[in-house]
């Protein structure tokens, strides 16, 4: 069983969750393998291969995620950036909470017995489907993106911005918003909820979209059927232009009548669940804490 080890040193709890987790898999027989950027703060554990970026997830069975739902998504994009190079499946992603939230942890730092379960099969996968978009930009050259979580699109200069959205070609509205987003049942409990929009099991194969404060006393969210072509164009007066971002991470700005389309990706990841109802925990343990607290 190979495993590659991916923690996020700036939560103080990961470093010390990575060498148990170094220690627990080591005891199990497992390779563990790390970025060779982390060579140096890990210098003092054995038995640990310290790899490439190209190389890291060669022959791998598990990437395991030590951090927040932050660290967990950028784990994915490293996991698919390799599947996309190197034309194999992606490796299945575990993740282990040391952050706030943790929503897309397997389990939490507590729980490192769970480990047990990645050698002796105990666990479920849960294929997350993902979003693909596709950006019309000045240059005239145009690249796929990829998200786990969520597409948005905001105006630059924080103004509320006017755009048009159609499916398969066919204009459904014309709305005034502060923004769009764009999630995938695994994003329906980041920004989507924050926007007001429903929580989804992850599992669920549908694209939801979000207005961000619409100017509007009807505007509510949509879900669409994971095949349909949605394309958002841009109808954008004086500067600032429209920023996207994918994932978290701004991709470009499209400036008046540019677009950009949104549809299902043709990749999934594979996050492992050991407890086999870790979303439900999740949901009733961290989103509902605050109610709680009030009862």
């Amino acid at each position: 069983m190979k495993c590659v080890i991916d923690p996020n040193l700036s939560k103080k709890p990961a470093f010390p969750t990575a060498v148990e987790v170094c220690a627990r898999l080591r005891q199990r027989g497992a390779e563990i393998c790390m970025d060779q950027s982390l060579a140096e703060a890990f210098a003092g554990i054995p038995d640990i291969r310290f790899l490439h970026p190209d190389q890291l997830f060669d022959g791998a069975d598990f990437a395991i995620a030590i951090g927040g739902d932050g660290t967990i998504l950028r784990c994915a994009e490293k996991i698919l950036a390799y599947s996309f190079a190197h034309h194999t499946p992606a490796v299945k992603l575990v993740g282990i909470n040391t952050g706030t939230l943790g929503f897309l942890a397997a389990f939490e730092a507590n729980e490192l017995d769970m480990l047990d379960r990645l050698s002796s099969g105990d666990y479920e996968i849960s294929c997350r489907i993902m979003l693909k978009t596709q950006m019309q930009t000045d240059s005239g050259n145009s690249a796929y993106l990829h998200a786990l979580n969520d597409i948005y699109a905001s105006r630059s200069n924080g103004r509320i911005c006017d755009f048009a959205v159609a499916v398969d070609g066919r204009e459904i509205g014309v709305y005034r918003a502060d923004g769009i987003i764009f999630s995938t049942p695994t994003g329906s409990s980041a920004y989507a909820l924050s926007a007001g929009g429903p929580v989804m099991e992850p599992d669920l194969s549908l694209i939801e979209m979000n207005l961000i404060c619409p100017h509007s006393l009807f505007a509510r969210p949509m879900l669409f059927a994971p095949h349909r072509n949605i394309c958002v164009t841009y109808r954008g007066v004086g500067g600032g232009g429209l920023s996207v971002f994918v994932d978290g991470a701004k991709t470009t700005v499209l400036r008046n009548m540019q677009s950009f389309t949104v549809t299902c990706s043709e990749h999934a990841m594979p996050f492992v669940d050991c407890k086999g109802h870790a979303f439900y925990d999740a949901l009733n343990g961290k989103l509902m804490q605050p109610l709680k607290k009030t009862e």
